[in-house]
């Protein structure tokens, strides 16, 4: 059979022979799944080959912003749950309830930081002999003609060299200042630890008041404009879940917290509802006359000094000059809160009232239990001290 069909093959035509050829001897089970290079016009017989790429796709890179407004939300429920629970636990009216949620704010923020605040004052306190002192020290130093520190320098004023009174005073109080900085910074003292109760108390009563807002629905203030923009945070989320097709209008904007209608019915006296605002402006104008006692120094000369009747001193003029103009504004502004927003509700003023009395009387009860160490003023130039032996001392025998 072999024979015959290699005679038949023999025999048939030149042009119709098959030539096996080394690709065609080959397996096909060693074919793949390849790309194959594609040439117009092959010279050679080759196998076909993988071409693999080595640009690789470029992953998109996923970027999250930042945002505190979770945050801010997240706290804002805080201080909602608080408040709900003191009104279910004490089964107290809203009018008494917003007090004591008031009061349970300041006992645990603002106590421990007022008291931190006056122990401060107090150690400062205690250090002013020792100012005195390098005050003392920077004036000799200067009148000396060197630097703070330096006695061998000659004996020549900035006055006899032509700076005047005005160069001197300035050169004066920019050595006292340091020196003093420097004094406070290594007894831990700084001036700027004056401020420590408000800024740890203002998060918490901005959420605190906020919350309370919500619950009475009352409309956006402007410290949530500046946070939330022009719509609502709740309501921005649920007109985004509206629009990506997670939930209709409807749902989306039930989501979004309504007043309380327990809040409409717990007022008293001349505000029997707290969803709007105070009809007799009362709480408005206790609110700023509370605030201006809370400004107002604790002395009759600072008193004084802050309404412009008495001067300072030149020397405590530049030191204290900023601190005064702040204490001068912060004391307009409290005046003029009460009357700027005479159009909130009246559970806010309350709330808002509340606090600052609650400060007022914390302010005062600490005052008088860590009172401030009485310091003996320096001595003047020529004056003469005689320590005289007491009483006891005089009648001890030897």
């Amino acid at each position: 059979m072999r024979a015959l069909t290699r005679i038949r093959a023999s025999q048939a035509p030149s042009h119709l022979r098959i030539q096996p050829t080394s690709a065609s001897r080959r397996s096909f089970s060693s074919l793949r799944p390849l790309t194959l290079n594609h040439h117009p016009h092959p010279t050679t017989t080759t196998r076909p080959t993988l071409t693999i790429s080595s640009s690789q796709h470029p992953r998109p890179q996923q970027s999250r912003p930042f945002s505190v407004l979770p945050l801010f939300e997240s706290a804002i429920a805080c201080s909602q749950t608080l408040l709900t629970t003191l009104h279910t636990t004490t089964l107290s009216p809203w009018y008494l309830t917003i007090p004591l949620f008031a009061l349970t704010l300041n006992l645990f923020t603002r106590l421990p930081a007022t008291v931190y605040s006056r122990g401060v004052a107090v150690r400062r306190q205690q250090l002013q002999p020792l100012m005195h002192a390098w005050t003392a020290r920077v004036h000799t130093d200067l009148a000396r003609g060197g630097k703070p520190g330096d006695t061998k320098q000659a004996r020549t004023t900035l006055i006899g060299q032509g700076q005047g009174s005005a160069g001197w005073m300035r050169g004066f109080y920019k050595s006292n200042m340091a020196a003093m900085k420097a004094r406070e910074r290594r007894w831990g003292v700084q001036r700027w630890k004056d401020w420590v109760p408000a800024l740890a108390v203002f998060p918490f009563w901005i959420t605190g008041i906020e919350g309370l807002r919500r619950m009475c629905g009352a409309p956006r203030g402007l410290l949530g404009t500046i946070a939330f923009g022009h719509q609502g945070g709740a309501q921005a989320q649920a007109q985004a879940q509206a629009q990506t097709g997670q939930a209709d209008v409807q749902e989306a904007l039930a989501s979004v917290s309504v007043a309380d209608p327990s809040m409409m019915t717990g007022g008293c006296l001349w505000f029997p509802d707290l969803t709007v605002a105070d009809p007799c402006h009362i709480l408005p104008f206790a609110l700023s006359a509370i605030l201006v006692m809370n400004m107002l120094p604790k002395t009759q000369a600072s008193l004084r000094v802050l309404l412009g009747l008495d001067s300072m001193p030149g020397a405590a003029l530049g030191a204290n000059m900023w601190r005064l103009r702040m204490q001068r504004g912060l004391l307009l502004v409290a005046m003029v809160i009460g009357p700027l927003t005479m159009d909130l509700p009246a559970a806010l003023h309350l709330y808002w009232t509340s606090s600052a009395a609650l400060t007022w009387a914390q302010t005062a009860a600490i005052s008088r239990l860590m009172p401030m160490p009485t310091i003996v003023a320096p001595a003047k130039k020529g004056e003469t001290i005689l320590v005289m032996p007491t009483r006891e001392e005089t009648t001890k025998k030897p």
